[in-house]
């Protein structure tokens, strides 16, 4: 009996000395950010206890250590032994609720237990944001005024589709009568009330947003209805409703909301800044713009004196002063030429990065290879995103089995806060290789790798024209570098569905001609050009090389023009190297009147993909 009172007493000793112990169960300490999370994010989970090797450490890994539900793609760094980032490649999608499971893959090879939860978040849900009013003139009546207000959303809505769900009231009565302006799917919708009594009263005015109604990305409506309560002041009086501020990547900018517009020709009179700065002003309809060099500059004192005048005959009743936070610019990269797509081989096979807001950049560069272009393009050619809800964000080209990655590098970039920062990714490593093809380019941010940009580019001195007449086809292939015909080149006619219909090579004056061309591709349809001499090769892609040839242009406008219609022409589509170009352009308002004392920029870019002025 005393020996089982013993045992009994160095059992529960034991069991009491491993529970004072230390734990061997691992948990989350922080899984962050939860709850609502924006649609561009990283996620940091910290750990209780040390688990990563230091060979893991501060890379970017594929392996899934988390699950989420929905998939999520992205990619995993260990920041330190307890701290796991995961950065996705695209935005979140939007109003979408979202779970995230910890797996064991993060155990590694220790002996700890996991502790893990559930985590969930979601997206924003559609929102109003908020209402303005000001005074406007009455379209095409410009001695009458009326009262314009802007409903802010934080997705896109389609105009279409709000007024039946708009309840406007004016100091209690329902107003029926009021018109929707904007035309365009957007996430600002501009609605007028015609022309209005002024008073020397201000307006009580209440906005209603009801339930259910849904944004152009469709999904769940508003949960419950917004209600905005707004006064607006009397035509005589000028006030200010709202002032936001960042930076461009090369100016600092100050916005002014006013509840009628103001006379830009007298701004340099009331607006100063401390510090002191010379100012740039702009004004478009109730807003009035400040542009400036700042330089480093992260507040500004800006100073408004009364009786800034508005263009309806309100001034400014009181001095307005505001110490104004310049916003930090969202970080971004992107290529500085989207659309060119070819460059001169033997040159100098740079391509040009704008960068803001980001220290370091990974650089990626992947081969197609010529037999899988087409199935790559089709991945591509159609590719659309709702990208200006997500600035920053760009598209991604995968080359996955159609190709291969040839290197990747990392850049640190020059320090500076919110300034342009541009930089040349050089492709000489990636020319010959023992497969011909295409090359994809990819910049991203080492820290969020949504933001990103990618581009496909054809690196050949063989310059391509295709001419589809009744029944033939005619290629000219001439050097990029001296213009003059390549002979002896082999010239492939590639089918929408990837077969060679058609083979040829370039005479003396680098032509090649293939006649009879409807009996010989019978059932099939050309889509590819592809032409190779010796180790060069290149393509054009018919689909997206087509040249207008009718006579004249007589569609029209397709899409109306908030602010600005301008018309670009010349009296031919092409030209030969050494003649002049004559570019004529017709700028006109939404009112159809001449727009004076605006500047202009023209950009004119060159065969390879290059801004040549």
């Amino acid at each position: 009996m005393r020996s089982l009172l013993i045992n009994l007493f160095i059992f529960f000793l034991i069991l009491f000395l491993i529970s004072c112990g230390p734990s061997n169960t691992v948990k989350v300490e922080s899984f962050i950010p939860a709850g609502e999370v924006q649609n561009l994010t990283n996620f940091t989970i910290e750990f209780s206890e040390d688990l990563a090797p230091a060979d893991v450490q501060d890379k970017w890994l594929d392996e899934d250590f988390v699950t989420f539900t929905p998939a999520i793609q992205g990619k995993f760094k260990w920041t330190s032994p307890s701290t796991l980032v995961f950065s996705p490649d695209s935005p979140l999608d939007p109003m979408q609720a979202y779970k995230a499971m910890i797996n064991k893959n993060v155990l590694f090879n220790t002996t700890f237990s996991p502790d893990f939860e559930e985590y969930s978040f979601h997206t924003p849900y559609f929102d109003v944001t908020k209402v303005d009013f000001f005074w406007t003139n009455v379209p095409y009546q410009n001695y009458k005024l009326s009262v314009q207000a802007n409903i802010y959303f934080n997705y896109a809505v389609d105009p279409k589709s709000l007024k039946e769900f708009l309840e406007i009231k004016r100091a209690g009565a329902i107003i029926t009568d009021f018109q929707i302006v904007s035309e365009q799917t957007a996430d600002v919708i501009a609605i007028n009330f015609g022309e209005v009594e002024q008073t020397d009263k201000e307006q009580l005015f209440s906005v209603t947003v009801n339930e259910k109604f849904i944004s152009a990305l469709g999904k769940d409506g508003l949960k419950e209805s917004r209600t905005f309560e707004l006064k607006l002041p009397p035509i005589t009086q000028l006030a200010i409703t709202n002032v936001t501020a960042g930076f461009d990547g090369a100016n600092g900018w100050i916005e002014v909301a006013t509840t009628q517009t103001v006379d830009d020709k007298r701004l340099k009179d009331f607006i100063t800044t401390e510090p002191s700065k010379k100012l740039n002003f702009s004004v478009s309809g109730n807003v009035l713009r400040i542009e400036t060099d700042l330089g480093n500059v992260q507040t500004v004192e800006l100073k408004i004196k009364k009786g800034l005048p508005g263009l309806y005959g309100g001034k400014l009743e009181f001095d307005y002063e505001q110490e104004v936070s310049m916003v930090n610019v969202d970080p971004s990269i992107n290529f500085a030429d989207k659309k060119g797509k070819y460059l001169m081989l033997g040159g100098e096979e740079n391509l040009k990065v704008n960068a803001v807001n980001i220290n370091e950049v990974e650089i990626e560069v992947s081969q197609v290879f010529k037999n899988n272009i087409l199935h790559f393009l089709n991945q591509y050619g159609y590719y659309y995103y709702y990208d200006e809800y997500y600035y920053g964000y760009n598209p991604e080209y995968y080359v996955g089995d159609y190709g291969e990655s040839i290197y990747d590098e990392k850049l640190k970039l020059q320090e500076g806060q919110n300034w342009l920062k541009s930089f040349t990714v050089n492709l000489n490593k990636a020319l010959g290789k023992k497969y011909k093809g295409i090359f994809t380019v990819s910049v991203r941010s080492e820290e969020e790798r949504w933001r990103s940009d990618s581009k496909v580019v054809a690196i050949s001195d063989l310059g391509i024209i295709s001419k589809i007449a009744e029944d033939q086809i005619y290629v000219f292939v001439n050097s990029i570098s001296g213009a003059e015909p390549v002979a002896g080149a082999e010239v492939s006619i590639i089918s929408t569905n990837n077969q060679t219909l058609l083979t040829a090579s370039t005479n003396g004056e680098g032509v090649a001609v293939f006649s009879a061309v409807k009996k010989s591709i019978e059932g099939f349809f050309p889509r590819l050009v592809v032409v190779e001499k010796d180790e060069d090769f290149n393509y054009i892609d018919l689909r997206e090389t087509i040249v207008e040839t009718s006579r004249f242009d007589v569609g029209g406008l397709t899409q109306y023009a908030a602010d600005f219609n301008v018309f670009l022409y010349s009296p031919r589509n092409i030209y030969r190297p050494g003649e002049a170009v004559n570019l004529s352009a017709i700028v006109r308002n939404d009112k159809i009147k001449v727009v004076k004392d605006v500047p202009l920029i023209t950009k004119i870019i060159t065969p390879t993909g290059k801004v040549f002025e």
